[in-house]
């Protein structure tokens, strides 16, 4: 299948939706923080990326008539409703919309399947929706990311001696069950991983990579990736220690970028990228409890994340996958000359 190419304005439009909604949500944010609980605001913040992809591909005349209009319709509307559910509670009703936005989004997982289910099957696939791509790869990959995941908490704990913290949960058959309830969690939440990574994938990654390499373009894409985080690191992640936790989020989403970059080129599927960062996401509060909320970062822990992942995730870049020409979008001008 040949592929397209994302351009300049294309680009504009993406990094105008997206970073515009965070900066703009990052004030009310302040606004909020600390009278009402924030989180509501982290969840809302990670539909953004996604939703600068649907714009910026929405308004391309060329592949206008092409989009699954159903998917990406529905999906524009979820994030203005929800947008406006969270501010309307925190600054007209004056209430803390953690709880009700949590709800709206397992309301949204539910809508966003099922204008997916009557989008035409091509289009799912043209716009790297479909779910059945490449399978056994991805299959593979999870279990590789898992594998990842607890070689560095494996790290962690042998460096801090508390190797006996490491193998607890392990022992509890409660973790046991909240591990196999996890894909649960998953289907009621996807939405908001495939925001991240739908936007940061599928969309930015290959822009980036055929304008500036593939090794350069997925370091550059992880250096943005953790740029935007910033309002969730100064209100939510470390309001005590922000700046660290500014460089500490950057340390991981290049970590990350380049792994899960990997990932993408091999498997192409989009969706296996959201499944990994939900459980990036969620495994060390399974098993440990962990919230990821108010911490108080220090150099040494960043210079000890840092070690960590430069050892387990950065090394991806010597791989092969790194060294082929990139993967690039579908060009609706070839759709003509194309017999799919």
């Amino acid at each position: 299948m040949k592929k397209y190419s994302i351009s300049n304005k294309d680009l504009i439009v993406f990094f105008a939706v997206t970073f515009g909604l965070t900066i703009l949500m990052g004030f009310a944010m302040s606004m909020a923080y600390p009278l009402y609980s924030v989180g509501a605001f982290p969840l809302i913040q990670m539909y953004y990326p996604a939703l600068g992809a649907v714009i910026a591909l929405s308004l391309n005349k060329e592949l206008r008539k092409e989009i699954p209009k159903n998917f990406f319709s529905t999906y524009i509307l979820l994030v203005i409703v929800l947008i406006s559910y969270l501010l309307i509670k925190l600054f007209i009703f004056h209430q803390a919309p953690d709880g009700g936005v949590n709800f709206a989004v397992l309301i949204s997982s539910i809508v966003l399947f099922a204008a997916y289910s009557s989008d035409e099957k091509e289009k799912i696939d043209r716009f790297g929706l479909k779910f059945q791509k490449n399978l056994k790869e991805s299959a593979y990959h999870i279990a590789l990311f898992i594998l990842l995941y607890l070689s560095c908490l494996l790290i962690a704990s042998l460096i801090g001696g508390e190797f006996g913290e490491f193998v607890a949960p392990f022992k509890n058959s409660r973790t046991w069950i909240r591990l196999l309830t996890l894909p649960l969690s998953f289907f009621a939440s996807y939405p908001i991983f495939f925001g991240e990574e739908y936007g940061w994938r599928y969309f930015l990654q290959p822009a980036l990579q055929e304008r500036i390499g593939k090794r350069k373009g997925v370091l550059l894409l992880g250096l943005i990736w953790g740029i935007w985080h910033l309002p969730i690191n100064m209100f939510y992640y470390s309001p005590e220690t922000p700046f660290y936790s500014v460089l500490s989020q950057l340390v991981a989403c290049i970590s990350y970028s380049v792994f899960f970059g990997y990932v993408y080129m091999k498997t192409e599927n989009i969706w296996t990228l959201s499944i990994i960062h939900f459980l990036n996401n969620n495994l060390g509060h399974v098993l440990y409890d962990i919230s990821g909320t108010n911490m108080v970062i220090s150099w040494e822990s960043i210079l000890f994340q840092l070690v960590i992942f430069s050892v387990i995730y950065i090394p991806f870049l010597l791989s092969k996958a790194y060294r082929n020409s990139p993967n690039l979008n579908i060009n609706a001008d070839e759709y003509k000359e194309l017999d799919i």
